[in-house]
């Protein structure tokens, strides 16, 4: 196992549930324990990220066939730079190197070219891959687990309610329709899901089918969008009948994101017409 670099953030406590973690899944946590791209000077990281697009065009054995001249190359790094700084600003260089590689190996779908849409195809793929969030639910889990003593770690527990409670307060009606299931939150990327997710498996949370119907309708259109956005019909018509299969399978994990996305709104904007907050969900037992 690599040595761990434990200056940037890395507790005791952390470090050894990174070591339980799942062998195959520990490089997701491995490549996290880093300085943020975003504490970075700049053109440090535009170096950086400049050698990791010449070495994945080269690894690929196609550098002749898409071989990028200095100023294309420059663009596309400029381009993965601010993608990561809007969308991504928890992400480490070893997080993008992962991202390419993986990139590399298909794990994200078919690909054409070594442009700004390959490249963002790759990084958006890493960072919303199910492997990685597994990977970080098993990391969290671990440090959730009592040690030597009976008392339980309530570290995370506190950190996910704090989160929790940032959400809480910038979801209204309006910005509602704005949400997609990542937020930038300082410098750490909030996946809304999770969220979720980690209220439900602490709360007490139940819907009417009214509810349902309601979340589900509203998945649906903002996963449409997402399709839609990502324009993989224009240029991978296999993947997008896969994609359409899924859904109609129950096999999307970005749709069951979109849904659980929703059904965090939801409960927010009731917990809110009721003057209530995540403190008044009842605990599970």
């Amino acid at each position: 196992m690599n040595q761990l670099n434990t200056i940037n953030g890395f507790s005791a406590l952390e470090v050894e549930a990174m070591q339980k973690v799942s062998e195959y899944l520990r490089p997701y946590i491995e490549a996290k324990n880093e300085k943020k791209i975003i504490h970075q000077d700049k053109q440090e990281v535009l170096t950086k990220l400049y050698a990791l697009i010449i070495r994945t065009i080269d690894l690929s054995g196609e550098n002749k066939k898409y071989n990028l001249d200095n100023q294309q190359t420059k663009n596309v790094a400029g381009f993965v730079y601010d993608t990561l700084i809007e969308q991504y600003k928890g992400a480490t260089i070893s997080e993008v190197e992962n991202a390419f590689n993986r990139g590399l190996n298909s794990e994200y779908g078919e690909f054409v070219g070594y442009g700004v849409i390959t490249f963002g195809k790759f990084i958006k793929g890493y960072f919303t891959s199910p492997k990685r969030e597994q990977a970080i639910k098993e990391w969290y889990r671990y440090q959730n687990m009592p040690q030597t003593t009976t008392k339980p770690v309530y570290k995370f527990f506190e950190k996910n309610m704090e989160i929790a409670n940032y959400f809480f307060e910038i979801c209204t009606e309006k910005t509602s329709e704005r949400f997609d299931t990542i937020v930038n939150h300082e410098d750490n990327v909030m996946h809304l899901p999770s969220i979720y997710m980690f209220l439900y498996d602490n709360y007490q949370i139940t819907f009417t089918d009214e509810s349902k119907k309601i979340i589900r309708q509203k998945a649906y259109e903002k996963y449409k969008k997402y399709v839609e956005k990502s324009q993989i019909k224009n240029y991978d018509e296999k993947g997008f009948n896969a994609i359409v299969q899924s859904v109609v399978d129950g096999q999307n994990k970005t749709l069951e994101w979109y849904m659980k996305l929703e059904a965090l709104i939801f409960l927010t904007l009731r917990l809110k017409e009721r003057g209530k907050t995540y403190k008044d969900l009842k605990p599970n037992v």
